[in-house]
C-alpha cells in the first residue's frame, strides 16, 4: 500500500511539474517583425517572377506596404516595425484615424519671372510637414487607449518594438502616404496564432502578388492627350515614372495630367527652367513647402504653357492627390499648349519622376 501511495505521489509531482512547465511556456512572450515598406526577399521574388533591373531602372517601383499587412500575436507578445523607406507608423486610439502629413502656415507669397504677382499670392496658405510627426511616442506599449506613433523616420531608423497588452484588433496608418494601413489582431495569451513559417508563407504571397500587378499595371494604356503622373494599384505598388514619357500633340491641344486611381502619393507636372524646377524640387525636401510648387501656376482652366508663360517658360498643376480624405487636393490638372515646341517636364516631390511634351 505504501510503495502504491508512493508511486501515486510520485505521479501527482511529475504532472503538477508537466502542468507547470506548459503554463512557462504558455507565459513565454513571443516577438513577431513587421517590415515597413518591401522586405529584403522582394528582389529574389522579383527576379523569378522575371522582374529585372530594366523594369527597376524604367519605373522605379515601390510598395506603400507593410508586410504583413496583417501580424496576429497574443496579449503580451511584441512587434518590431523595421522602417524601410520613409514611413510612419501611427496606432491612433482605438477606432481614431491617422495623423495629417500636411498643415496650413503663414500666407503664401511670390512673384514669377515676369515680376507679376502669382493668382494665389497673399490669398492662401504656405503649408508644410506637420510638425507631430517629428514627435515619436515613448511608450514601449500599447493597450488601444492612446495614440502610439513612430514619427517620421530621420536618417536610418532602429527596429521600433511595441508590447500589445490587451486583446482586440488594431488598425495603423502611415501618416506620410493615406491609404496605407495594417492591422495587428492581438488574441488571448494562449490562443492558437499562426507560426513563423505560415508568416513567411503569407509575406511571399503578398510580395508575389505585388510585383504581378505592378507588371501588369506598367502596360496600361492612356487615353489620348493624357499622362498618368504614375501608376499604382490597390495593394500599394507605386511605379515612379510618367505614362507616357513622351506625348505629341497639336498647338492648341489641351493634356490632362491626373494622379492614378489606386494612389497613395502626391505628384506635379511642373515645366519650366532646370534651375527653377531643381531650386523648387530641393524646396519639397524642408518642412514648409515652396507655394509655387504646391499651388497651380494658375488658377484651373486658365493654365497655358508656352516658352513665355509667366516670363520662363513655367507652368505647374501644383500638387495632385487621390486621397479621399484630403478632398481639397485635386487629383487632375489640364494645360493648354499653345506655342509649337518641345517642353520637359517633372514631379517637384520626385524628381526622378520627368516627361516631354512635344507640341507640333
Amino acid at each position: 500500500m505504501r510503495r502504491n501511495g508512493s508511486r501515486a505521489g510520485c505521479a501527482t509531482a511529475v504532472v503538477l511539474v508537466a502542468l507547470s512547465a506548459a503554463s512557462g511556456a504558455a507565459a513565454k512572450s513571443l516577438t513577431k517583425s513587421v517590415s515597413v515598406g518591401p522586405p529584403p526577399q522582394t528582389n529574389q521574388i522579383a527576379a523569378k517572377l522575371g522582374v529585372t533591373k530594366k523594369f527597376g531602372q524604367q519605373f522605379s517601383p515601390d510598395i506603400n506596404a507593410y508586410f504583413n499587412k496583417k501580424t496576429t500575436i497574443n496579449v503580451g507578445d511584441t512587434v518590431s516595425f523595421v522602417i524601410r523607406g520613409f514611413h510612419t507608423v501611427d496606432f491612433p486610439a482605438k477606432g481614431g484615424s491617422a495623423l495629417p502629413l500636411i498643415v496650413p502656415g503663414k500666407t503664401a507669397t511670390g512673384l514669377d519671372a515676369a515680376g507679376s504677382p502669382f493668382w494665389w499670392s497673399g490669398k492662401v496658405p504656405n503649408v508644410g510637414i506637420n510638425p507631430a510627426l517629428f514627435a515619436p511616442s515613448k511608450a514601449k506599449s500599447y493597450n488601444g487607449s492612446a495614440r502610439w506613433d513612430s514619427g517620421a523616420p530621420l536618417g536610418k531608423p532602429k527596429p521600433l518594438n511595441l508590447k500589445f497588452t490587451k486583446a482586440g484588433t488594431y488598425k495603423y496608418f502611415c501618416d506620410i502616404h493615406p491609404g496605407m494601413i495594417g492591422t495587428i489582431v492581438v488574441k488571448p495569451a494562449g490562443a492558437a496564432i499562426p507560426t513563423a513559417k505560415q508568416d513567411a508563407k503569407a509575406l511571399v504571397a503578398q510580395v508575389t502578388a505585388d510585383i504581378k500587378a505592378a507588371k501588369k499595371v506598367a502596360v496600361a494604356k492612356q487615353p489620348a492627350d493624357t499622362v498618368s503622373l504614375g501608376e499604382s494599384t490597390p495593394g500599394g505598388v507605386e511605379l515612379y515614372a510618367m505614362f507616357p514619357t513622351s506625348l505629341t500633340v497639336s498647338a492648341g491641344t489641351t493634356v490632362t495630367f491626373h494622379m492614378s486611381k489606386s494612389t497613395f502619393e502626391t505628384h506635379t507636372a511642373t515645366f519650366g527652367p532646370t534651375s527653377l524646377l531643381k531650386s523648387l524640387a530641393k524646396g519639397f525636401q524642408g518642412v514648409t513647402f515652396p507655394a509655387q510648387g504646391v499651388y497651380p501656376s494658375d488658377p484651373p482652366g486658365t493654365i497655358t504653357e508656352s516658352p513665355t508663360s509667366h516670363g520662363d517658360g513655367f507652368a505647374n498643376v501644383g500638387a495632385l492627390d487621390n486621397d479621399k480624405h484630403t478632398a481639397q487636393i485635386p487629383s487632375s490638372g489640364k494645360i493648354d499648349f499653345t506655342a509649337p515646341g518641345t517642353y520637359q517636364f517633372i514631379c517637384l516631390i520626385h524628381p526622378n519622376m520627368h516627361g516631354t511634351i512635344i507640341v507640333k
